[in-house]
């Protein structure tokens, strides 16, 4: 009877030392998660307006963060469609893009190219702004623009979403002028 005593003495001392250890893991503060709340791996997404197809994003990894910040960390192929005609007329790629979903504007970086496929004038600079309620991009950065034969570079750029019209804010370098 004593060795029955002294062994379920044992069992509960060890039962509640245990508890005791779970209670104090239970009570330490929880580390916060600070990772993507959503993730999306080969995101192929379109946009329209007015049931008219606008925009086609295209990328690897897509990340959505707790604070509404949006990631294309490995950045970001994007197709742009015409109002009036329907088909692409401008493609542009990043490196890595960042969404603020507050002002709705994007920022790209590393190798930003943009492309218009009917005037096939290419810009690359190192980051660009997209603001699609405006339909614009624009830049402070470096940029240079490959028209023709002809290579425009300046500080700071502005166009509209197909890059068909733009401006270089400071432009630099030897412009050819035909003097007829």
């Amino acid at each position: 009877m004593i060795k029955i005593f002294y062994l379920s003495f044992l069992i509960n001392l060890f039962y509640l030392s245990s508890c005791n250890i779970k209670s104090e893991e239970i009570g330490k503060s929880p580390i916060e998660y600070s990772g993507p709340q959503l993730e999306v791996n080969n995101l192929n997404t379109s946009f329209s307006d007015s049931a008219m197809l606008r925009f086609n994003l295209k990328a690897n990894l897509y990340q959505v963060f707790n604070d509404g910040k949006e990631l294309y960390p490995d950045g970001l192929n994007m197709d742009i469609y015409s109002r009036e005609k329907k088909n692409i007329t401008a493609k542009f790629s990043a490196n890595y893009v960042v969404r603020n979903s507050e002002e709705n504007f994007y920022r790209a970086e590393g190798n930003v190219i943009l492309y218009n496929l009917v005037t096939e004038n290419e810009l690359r600079t190192e980051e660009l702004f997209w603001y699609p309620n405006e339909e614009k991009f624009s830049t402070n950065k470096f940029v240079t623009i490959k028209s023709d034969n002809e290579i425009h570079s300046g500080e700071g750029m502005v166009s509209n979403q197909d890059f068909t019209s733009y401006e270089i804010l400071k432009p630099s370098g030897i412009i050819e002028i035909d003097e007829n």
